[in-house]
């Protein structure tokens, strides 16, 4: 399973779409699916997962839709990551022991990896990627001369 599937696309970018919002205002499921190029029956399964594992709140009502459950500073990748595809989300952390100097060396770069890739998910936010989208948007202002 990749570890970048849709699922975990599609879940980051209706995230980040409401981590753009002004706290605490909902917004429907419809918008988010327009806005993002999310098919609205597929984002609303994500959105169930989302809710379930806390990253989303759903408000009810005629002015009702979805919020972040919690500040995008306190929501990291491997969160997303973890609620879409599950806590185990790289597999195994080793490949089955091998006694021969070359199977350890495999196991000891697959730990460093499978680390790195930990390591990066867990202290990159959704604060994190809406500030290189903001940066991304200015900088491209830039080259257009707005």
């Amino acid at each position: 399973m990749p570890l970048f599937s849709s699922k975990v696309d599609y879940g980051l970018r209706a995230l980040l779409f409401l981590a753009s919002r002004p706290v605490g205002r909902p917004v429907q499921s419809r918008e988010i699916a327009a806005r993002q190029e999310i098919p609205e029956s597929y984002l609303n399964q994500l959105l169930v997962v989302l809710r379930r594992s806390g990253l989303v709140r759903s408000v009810r009502g005629a002015a009702g839709g979805y919020v972040l459950g919690r500040e995008a500073r306190l929501v990291t990748v491997a969160d997303v990551v973890g609620a879409l595809h599950g806590q185990d989300y790289l597999g195994e952390t080793t490949p089955a022991p091998s006694a021969s100097p070359a199977g350890w060396a495999i196991n000891k770069l697959y730990t460093r990896v499978n680390d790195a890739v930990r390591k990066e998910l867990s202290s990159t936010t959704l604060a994190d990627l809406a500030a290189e989208i903001t940066r991304m948007d200015e900088a491209q202002s830039l080259m257009l001369g707005l």
